[in-house]
């Protein structure tokens, strides 16, 4: 197949329409790399695929130049498997700037595939640009190949399907109730999961008195539009119990996978902290996930730690002291979050007995020149270490900040200054360069 052979005549731009789904008679897929047999093996591999009952359409070029022209003549093009090295080495990464940047088309799926990862590392790359995928093609083998496809347009169809119910003016948007705007969310969201297109970071937490690492924090993020939603953003934008009971099965599933992984490497023991978004901390079915999940790594006790906002436990009923116990007796941890803000009272406290706290980070950041956030800070540890609970101080930004909660002794630190963030499949480097404890 050529470069623009297709079924439908190029269309000029005021005349490309995107089709219903049900109307739709192809899902096009373009193929960009400069390798001829890369198209051959990708052709024969999705020869016959579809999706929906719809066939997928593979198209192939060579460069970006021409996937350029391509995507400018076919609008709804689904997704593109993208070789990041073309006539340059970085033709690949302008390509993905020029499509959402230039063309302003945020629907089509992007999954980059490359030879020569040291060119674009994924730390790196999935950060800086809106991509929906970064596999090697070492990996990619021809069931993998497949699954990516059709993940990557179940995706699309549910954000060209969410994007079409919400219509296209800007004033008719605004008028949209809140209720329909945070369903159309939730929908993208789902579809983000179901694709695999969430962005997961690691941050290390560091034990002040050691210097060795004590943890590996989770960050999970979501990319809508330009911007990246964290945990605190989707708790509020994700509402639907059920579809923060999916996340968190998701991301528990992941972080027992990736821990697995590292325990294969030889690395000493870690802990891995898990920002879980279920507001019923009661429900059982959270004790049930993390069994199976736990189980299927083969993980052992004390491995898993599970992150909870202290204003999820504000509006728990009291049986909730029973949950952190059913989830000690399976040796998993719970940290308590933020805490601090809320009204948590000394009695709560007392019952819940997480095994740590997180004092949140507007107590922690400058702490040395405000002396209200010191007075704070004082007060949390000492509170915390007479429950005999572990104090982690999050967001450390300065050498001022970290001498405090040394000399104050707090026992773990989270923050740039100590470690930064890496991409979760980043890690193994960073673990090797670290000395942990299980602190």
């Amino acid at each position: 197949m050529s470069a623009f052979e297709s079924r439908d005549e190029a269309r000029s731009d005021d005349r490309v329409v995107e089709p219903d789904h049900a109307s739709r008679d192809r899902w096009l897929v373009l193929m960009v790399d400069d390798e001829p047999e890369i198209h051959e093996v990708t052709k024969l591999v999705l020869a016959n695929t579809s999706f929906s009952g719809i066939p997928v359409e593979l198209h192939s070029v060579y460069s970006a130049s021409e996937a350029m022209s391509f995507l400018e003549c076919h609008r709804d093009t689904a997704l593109m498997l993208l070789d990041v090295v073309l006539e340059s080495d970085d033709a690949g990464l302008r390509l993905v700037k020029y499509v959402r940047e230039s063309m302003g088309n945020s629907d089509l799926q992007i999954v980059l595939r490359t030879g020569q990862p040291g060119m674009a590392p994924e730390r790196e790359v999935i950060p800086v640009y809106d991509i929906n995928g970064y596999f090697l093609k070492t990996e990619m083998v021809a069931q993998k190949l497949q699954s990516i496809v059709i993940s990557s347009l179940r995706a699309y169809k549910y954000i060209t399907t969410v994007r079409r119910k919400q219509g296209g003016a800007v004033a008719a948007q605004a008028r949209v109730p809140e209720g329909y705007q945070r369903q159309a969310a939730e929908e993208q969201f789902a579809a983000a999961i179901e694709a695999g297109a969430l962005q997961l970071m690691v941050q290390p937490q560091i034990h002040l008195v050691s210097g060795g690492m004590a943890a590996l924090e989770v960050l999970p993020g979501w990319r809508r539009g330009d911007t990246i939603l964290g945990r605190a953003q989707l708790a509020e934008e994700i509402r639907d119990p059920e579809l923060r009971l999916r996340f968190d099965d998701w991301l528990i599933g992941q972080g027992c996978a990736w821990m697995r992984s590292w325990r294969s490497l030889g690395l000493p023991p870690f802990r891995i902290s898990l920002p879980i978004l279920t507001e019923n901390i009661g429900d059982c079915r959270i004790l049930a996930i993390v069994e199976q999940q736990m189980a299927r790594a083969d993980l052992p006790q004390g491995t898993l730690d599970l992150v909870v906002p202290e204003a999820v436990l504000l509006r728990e009923p009291p049986k909730d002291g029973d949950v952190f116990a059913s989830l000690k007796s399976i040796g998993v941890t719970v940290t308590l979050i933020d805490f601090g803000l809320g009204l948590l009272s000394l009695p709560q406290l007392q019952r819940l007995l997480p095994d740590r706290v997180k004092i949140h980070r507007s107590f922690v950041r400058n702490v040395v020149q405000r002396a209200e956030r010191a007075a704070v800070a004082r007060s949390i540890i000492a509170l915390a270490h007479t429950l005999g609970l572990t104090v982690i101080a999050d967001g450390v930004m300065s050498e001022q900040d970290l001498q405090f909660f040394k000399w104050e002794g707090c026992d773990i630190g989270q923050g740039d200054l100590l470690a930064r963030p890496t991409a979760i499949a980043d890690v193994s480097g960073t673990l090797r360069s670290l000395k942990t404890t299980t602190h």
